[in-house]
């Protein structure tokens, strides 16, 4: 009968001991621990950080956290959106008066502006940075940007200050007299929204003096509105228009951040799951190597443990002891190199993207779920490695671990001629332990795989093409009041558009102008249109009856381009345009990917929407959505006439965008000319493909340096799997070496067999990655390209001669340096210390 034993303790002991008896292999499992709680940190925490400072550095750009405003108000209307359920919340902002220039100031648009608790606190706040003060209470009080400040010779501020302003209160449309007033400065903070306007700001004024004002949102002014998801904005938009029913001159004005839907990318949460995965999986296979092979090595050991009466239990917790203690070690100096690198790579690799208005800010992630997370992860990693290796040391018999060499023998009845020759037992050797054979070749196969992804991806990344997906002209000139929303002001007059044509080594220049229209709605013309957009956008059905009794619905974008665009048009174009006939008026195009929607020849109407003057065109083809103006619209395609026509029907239409083309070779010297024409002035965004080259270089750089980085960690854990292997295999096979010495080997001989070993790892991994990596690597690549059309297939020839070198050059190295290092002692001494 056997009675009970408490043997916890003699457990733990036996545990620990046998632990300082294997300090290297100690080494291998926490560096493996380590690296791969340092890969997953890293990689959720780089991951998160970079969205999560690109997303602040958008949001302080737009100056606001709301996702779309609708202006003028009514009580009615705000009492509404405060009932939708898709609303998170809604506040309300009025413009007051409009502050007179100064020359201290120079060139600026100031306003005095109002925002509620609401406005201020939960969309404005979270923006701005370094806020000294409150937010104004007192008719007298006032709230100032510090850049504004500075504009007015106001460097080092102090809350209390006087301010003396002069403005102007237009009550009805009407502008009223000047007015001066002391205000009293009750706080001041850092504006970003200057980073991309700063001649358009405004100062903050209390509730108290917009009613003394006589002004109001209902007014003047407009709610701003945050809706519980950024996810599909159209529909969002669309279903508000409908439960507020808009009237008058009412606009839903959408945050130009949201114009093309959410920030949010499925994509990179797969990407994610992926990187986790390949790195788990290397983790993996390089914990349970390096226990699997101690426990070969200690086998004997575990079998005397058997003897005196230890159970297979036991002795599995012996092993999975070890490791869990050793994860105790690993998984903390992971989590800290990895925060550490984390801290450091996030700012620079910001910073090497080049972009403008580059000090928005960097937000470092050290979200608790992050380094939970990774610990989490690689604590399964570890137990899941060490599982089956402390089971093999708990079920095998005393009698076989007496016996056990770490050798797999199998009696070879075939004849050969030339079975004792080195290269032949070296490839016996390799595929002797084939799960210990295949555990090498995958991890390395992996790690050298994932690098070779790295590279084709980043090098996929042709620049030239990615730029052109933005930018179709060498240079592009924005009226920035059109786009944000502020006051309208034609920024292209005659003077500035005589200095462009002024300039050196310009090809040609195109005018984009715009204004916006309401459009005759006839089911038999846009019926299609409007089924299709109902489906696109998950939009409640519409009817005839409700157009004709409300004509704003169906509004879009008139839009006047250069006849001379339409006719490098044609040569794209299945069905060409009549570009006399455009060029007169007499046709209109719609922008559609689907152009059978849309009856070519149709007559179609628009009213201009301040006048309602109806013109009458027939439409006369269809051009691709991927035009020059991408901006607002209603439920109405966009249409595009003549710059001749907009003309003849405006008189002197507000000019979106202004294109040119420069000289082959010319771009820089052109860029610096216009740089010193628009003279630093925000109210137009000068893009050009050489500034865009540039800062897409960077990314580049950031990609290969935090990719390549990752991908050559999980190479290098592919190459300690084999060192471990090839430096336990020769310590274990040393009585096999002693013996074939004793019989006649020389010990050249020998070396030449652990080169052809070694050599034969390198040449199969090698051969795995030509014939399936590559194709993995391809793959990818297609995987990447359905997200990047930019994206050109490079063959990573550098870099795979770069891994191979470098696989062949330790598999080559390290059995060499192990045999030196065993073969220090004699044949007799190496045959004594085994058998005894």
């Amino acid at each position: 009968m056997k009675f009970p034993t408490n043997n916890k303790f003699l457990v733990k002991k036996l545990t620990i001991r046998t632990m300082r008896a294997n300090r290297l292999r100690n080494t291998f499992v926490i560096l493996a621990v380590g690296l791969t709680a340092f890969l997953l940190t890293t990689v959720f925490s780089i991951g998160m950080s970079t969205v999560e400072s690109l997303k602040l550095q958008q949001l302080r750009a737009m100056g606001t956290t709301a996702h779309l405003a609708l202006t003028y108000p009514t009580d009615r209307q705000i009492q509404e959106i405060h009932t939708l359920d898709y609303i998170k919340a809604v506040g309300l902002q009025a413009n007051v008066a409009d502050v007179s220039e100064t020359p201290e100031m120079g060139n600026m648009v100031l306003s005095l502006h109002w925002y509620d608790k609401t406005e201020w606190e939960v969309l404005r706040k979270p923006t701005v940075s370094d806020i000294t003060g409150s937010y104004p209470k007192k008719a007298n009080e006032i709230m100032i940007a510090g850049w504004i400040l500075k504009r007015m010779g106001i460097n080092a501020p102090e809350i209390g200050m006087e301010i003396d302003l002069k403005y102007r209160v237009s009550p009805n449309g009407m502008t009223s007299e000047e007015k001066s007033r002391k205000f009293i400065l009750s706080g001041y903070y850092t504006e970003y929204m200057n980073l991309r306007s700063d001649n358009i700001g405004a100062m903050l004024v209390s509730e108290e003096f917009l009613k003394g004002e006589g002004k109001s949102p209902q007014k003047s002014g407009a709610a701003s509105i945050l809706f519980k998801s950024d996810n599909n904005m159209d529909y969002k938009v669309q279903e508000l228009e409908r439960d507020v029913k808009l009237s008058g001159d009412q606009k839903l004005k959408v945050v130009p951040l949201y114009d093309n839907g959410s920030m949010a990318d499925a994509g990179t949460l797969l990407a994610m799951v992926f990187i986790v995965f390949i790195i788990m999986s290397s983790g993996y296979l390089l914990i349970y190597n390096v226990l699997s092979l101690s426990v070969s090595k200690d086998i004997r050991y575990y079998g005397l443990l058997k003897t005196i009466g230890t159970t297979p239990v036991q002795l599995s917790k012996i092993v999975m002891g070890q490791a869990f203690r050793l994860t105790v070690v690993g998984i903390p100096a992971g989590l800290l190199l990895g925060g550490f690198i984390s801290l450091f790579t996030v700012p620079t690799a910001l910073s090497l993207l080049n972009f403008e208005g580059g000090d928005l800010g960097v937000k470092v992630s050290f979200n608790p779920v992050i380094y939970m997370g990774a610990a989490f992860f690689t604590l399964v990693t570890t137990l899941i490695g060490s599982m089956k290796p402390a089971g093999k040391a708990g079920n095998i018999s005393p009698v076989e671990a007496m016996r056990y060499t770490g050798l797999t023998v199998k009696r070879n009845t075939n004849r050969s001629t030339g079975g004792g020759k080195v290269h032949r037992m070296a490839l016996k050797n390799i595929f002797r332990d084939r799960r210990r054979a295949a555990l090498v070749l995958v991890s390395l196969f992996l790690g050298i795989t994932t690098f070779l992804a790295v590279n084709t991806i980043v090098q996929s990344m042709d620049v030239k093409n990615l730029v052109s997906e933005y930018i179709k002209n060498d240079f592009r000139l924005t009226n920035n009041t059109m786009v944000y929303g502020a006051t309208v002001r034609q920024k292209f007059d005659n003077d500035f558009l005589s200095g462009l044509k002024s300039l050196k080594s310009v090809n040609s220049i195109r005018q984009i102008s715009m204004h916006a229209v309401n459009v005759e709605y006839s089911e038999e013309i846009f019926g299609r249109h409007m089924a299709d957009s109902e489906k696109r956008y998950k939009l409640p059905p519409y009817n005839q009856e409700q157009f004709i009794k409300n004509p704003d619905l169906f509004w879009t974008c008139l839009v006047g381009v250069d006849t001379d665009y339409i006719r490098e048009l044609n040569e794209k174009l299945e069905t060409p345009v009549d570009t006399g006939a455009f060029e007169k008026g007499q046709i209109v195009l719609f922008s559609s990917d689907k152009p059978e929607l849309y009856s070519i020849g149709a007559d179609i109407a628009f009213m201009d929407k301040d006048t309602g003057k109806k013109t009458m065109a027939k439409l006369g083809g269809i051009i691709p959505e991927d035009a020059p103006y991408k901006g607002f619209r209603g439920l109405a395609p966009v249409i595009y006439i003549s710059n001749a026509k907009m003309h003849q029907l405006y008189g002197d239409p507000v000019i979106y965008a202004v294109t040119l083309e420069a000289e082959d070779g010319a771009e820089k010297e052109v860029l610096a000319q216009l740089q010193a024409l628009t003279g630093g002035d925000r109210e137009i965004t000068l893009d050009s493909r050489i500034k865009m080259l540039e800062q897409f270089k960077g990314a580049k750089l950031v990609m290969f340096v935090l990719g390549g980085g990752m991908s050559m960690i999980l190479a290098f854990i592919g190459i300690m799997n084999f060192v471990n292997v090839m430096i336990t295999g020769i310590n274990v096979r040393r009585h096999e070496l002693a013996v074939l010495e004793s019989v006649g080997m020389t010990t050249v001989q020998i070396r030449r067999m652990l080169l052809f070993e070694g050599g034969a790892y390198a040449a199969i991994t090698c051969i795995l990655v030509l014939l399936l990596g590559n194709g993995i690597s391809y793959g990818l690549f297609a995987l990447f390209k359905t997200e990047a059309t930019y994206a050109v297939y490079s063959f990573p020839f550098t870099a795979l001669l770069v891994s191979f070198l470098l696989i062949f050059t330790v598999c080559l190295t390290v059995p060499e340096i192990t045999f030196k290092l065993i073969s220090k002692q004699s044949v007799t001494e190496r045959l004594r210390s085994i058998e005894g």
